[in-house]
């Protein structure tokens, strides 16, 4: 009976460490922007939210930008247009973040004016 109870500890043991290592980090993106100068920063790769809002802060670097959204993805894309943006955009692979900015920067007013900035992908 103890040798079948070792097994099984030593099974659930193994079946936990499995799901564990199978479990892959998940990574913050967000951006900063400044709507009166303009400026824009990205920040990726951080499995730590408010590491990831200060990381887009900092290359924001200047005193009115403000974090925007914050959600979990592995990759942040911008769009610029000549008449307006920018636009950010997540996605869990550069494509999709940077067909989702090109999207908002289109249908926000820029026209088709618009160009991708900036792709960022970490993880």
């Amino acid at each position: 009976m103890l040798r079948i109870l070792q097994t099984a500890i030593v099974s659930m043991a193994l079946l936990a460490g499995t799901a564990m290592a199978q479990s892959a980090p998940q990574y913050w993106v967000t951006y900063a922007h400044d709507t009166k100068t303009g400026a824009w920063g990205l920040g990726w790769g951080k499995t730590d939210r408010q590491a990831t809002i200060n990381d887009a802060l900092s290359r924001c670097a200047k005193p009115g930008c403000k974090s925007g959204d914050v959600t979990l993805a592995r990759c942040i894309a911008a769009a610029q247009g000549t008449q307006g943006g920018p636009w950010f955009a997540a996605g869990n692979d550069a494509n999709t973040a940077q067909g989702h900015a090109m999207r908002f920067c289109r249908n926000g007013g820029a026209g088709s004016t618009c160009e991708v900035q900036a792709v960022r992908c970490g993880g």
